[in-house]
């Protein structure tokens, strides 16, 4: 078994399900040890012994909303004093509206939150995590971006797709900042992934004719970014689905 990322330090936010919790598995079966994240603590305890029990390795649970600015700095900072300097930040933490409904007729509050978490929390963790990154020298941050085709598809989940078009435009924003510093930042889409947030949303759960892609696909392109195979691409936008085809 490789373990290529002996030694690193990652963290992985929305860790307790879907498609966070498969990258963090395949990190740490990588050698990396972690700081997961949720808002429910009890799924990321489960996992982080699950996790520390199969590969060895510092696995840190905490429960967080990463919308909290002074949350995200108190958790950082226990994260690096417990594990060390953080080497990879995978921004996967995301939610959406509860209602397939156009933008007219949803509640704007619910749309505001789901912003919140989708796009101020990646842009707090990244800017807690860029600094050390940078002065070391060394970094990944990775974006958990979308298509938002099911808003394409049908007009709605306004907050879902607005966040996710805007992680991808504050991705590419840190592409110049950040070249000649070694730290790299790439988007990655996970395609179509069968999760708890897809199986929310009826465009896909009334329909008889959808794909589904691998979540596996998604966490061992992560893990390939945190190896620095893409080091190259810094600002690339790498569909996980196409690059596990044969």
């Amino acid at each position: 078994m490789s373990r290529d990322l002996e030694g690193r330090i990652g963290v992985v936010t929305g860790a307790g399900r879907g498609i966070g919790r498969e990258i963090a598995r395949s990190l740490a079966a990588d050698g990396m040890s972690l700081l997961l994240l949720a808002r429910t603590g009890t799924e990321v305890r489960a996992l982080a012994e699950e996790l520390h029990g199969s590969y060895g390795g510092k696995m840190l649970p905490a429960a967080v909303d990463v919308s909290d600015p002074a949350a995200v700095q108190r958790v950082i900072a226990h994260a690096e004093q417990q594990l060390g300097t953080v080497d990879l930040l995978v921004n996967n933490a995301a939610t959406i509206e509860s209602r397939e409904v156009r933008f007219w007729e949803g509640d704007a509050a619910e749309m505001w939150r789901v912003i919140e978490t989708n796009l101020r929390g990646p842009l707090l963790m990244t800017r807690a995590l860029l600094p050390p990154m940078v002065q070391r020298g060394h970094g990944h941050v990775v974006n958990i971006a979308s298509r938002a085709r099911a808003a394409t598809a049908t007009g709605t989940y306004t907050g879902y797709a607005v966040s996710k078009r805007a992680l991808s435009v504050l991705t590419q924003s840190l592409v110049g900042p950040l070249t000649g510093t070694g730290v790299v930042v790439i988007d990655v889409l996970p395609g179509l992934v069968r999760t708890e947030l897809t199986e929310s949303m009826p465009v896909w759960t009334t329909r008889d004719d959808v794909e589904w892609d691998d979540v596996a696909a998604t966490a061992r392109v992560v893990t390939d970014v945190a190896r620095g195979r893409y080091d190259a691409q810094s600002g690339a936008v790498l569909e996980a689905p196409l690059l596990e085809e044969p």
